[in-house]
């Protein structure tokens, strides 16, 4: 199954209490070193980025892409 690796959750704002997320849309291998674990575009972990796997369910319902259904 294709495995991708979508935005990146890690939490910049964690050590003062707040929320605050890159804006990292999707991790992408770093050019100098493809076999690096480190995302080009925003150098964190490849772990803080969400993980989707083809055909398997969102873990939850915050993982969901939006397919415009949503109401509100």
């Amino acid at each position: 199954k294709a495995v991708r690796y979508r935005e990146c959750l890690k939490n910049h704002a964690a050590g003062i209490g707040g929320h605050a997320l890159d804006g990292c849309g999707e991790f992408m291998p770093n050019k100098e070193d493809e076999s690096s674990m480190r995302c080009g575009a925003c150098d964190c972990h490849r772990n803080f980025h969400r993980r989707e796997v083809e055909g398997e369910k969102p873990i939850c319902d915050l993982c969901k892409e939006d397919d415009g259904t949503a109401g509100g």
